[in-house]
């Protein structure tokens, strides 16, 4: 599944198996019993999760300022997760830009968390993760998470994200996760974000609670 050196169809496919994770999941989940018609969500994601079907999965991590961070801890919140390496020169950087774009078009008005899960314990650092966040002028409230490979892998497990170490690089899926304030999966990219979808639909669960 993964080359070496880093190539753009590796980090597709890494991408992949979380999306087709993500998809399976959609399709053998148990559906609501109800006699009423579905409603549309009105969410623009990749991947659309019904209401109240798929609980974040929880974890402790320590962000960047030295703090416990828990995904219940953060309930009341729109939550935008994802899992990036502070180091890399691929791929992240691209989605790093994405995310501030977001952060610009939500403004101060409709609120949400970033929550980023680091793919890189050995190298990400508390000054590293802050520098990738400088570089691509984050602003808010944003939380990139460590700790140790053990702890890491059960979250990227959780999370069916794919983490493969080379050389020079580390391949990952590049995923975006959005959790509602009741702490249910909501939405999610798999085939790169696209930040207006992603503004509409912080905006919608925003307008939920």
């Amino acid at each position: 599944m993964f080359s070496k050196p880093i190539t753009w169809l590796a980090l597709s496919a890494a991408a992949a198996v979380a999306a087709i994770a993500f998809a399976a999941w959609s399709l053998t989940s148990p559906k609501p019993t109800t006699a009423s018609p579905a409603v549309p969500s009105g969410l623009a994601a990749d991947i659309v999760i019904p209401p109240k079907s798929q609980a974040a999965p929880d974890f402790a991590l320590t962000d960047q300022n030295g703090q416990t961070v828990t995904v219940s801890g953060l309930k009341g919140k729109v939550v935008a997760m994802t899992f990036l390496d502070s180091h890399c020169k691929q791929l992240c950087p691209i989605e790093g830009d994405q995310l501030s774009q977001t952060q610009r078009a939500l403004g101060g008005k409709t609120p949400m968390t970033l929550l980023v899960v680091s793919v890189a314990p050995a190298t990400d650092t508390p000054d590293s993760e802050r520098a990738f966040a400088a570089t691509h002028h984050w602003t808010g409230d944003w939380h990139w998470v460590s700790g140790t490979p053990d702890q890491l892998a059960l979250v990227w497990k959780a999370y069916s994200i794919a983490v493969q170490n080379s050389p020079d690089n580390i391949l990952h899926s590049s995923v975006v996760y959005l959790i509602d304030p009741d702490g249910f999966e909501r939405a999610g990219w798999a085939a790169g974000l696209q930040p207006a979808l992603l503004v509409h639909d912080v905006r919608l669960l925003n307008s939920q609670t």
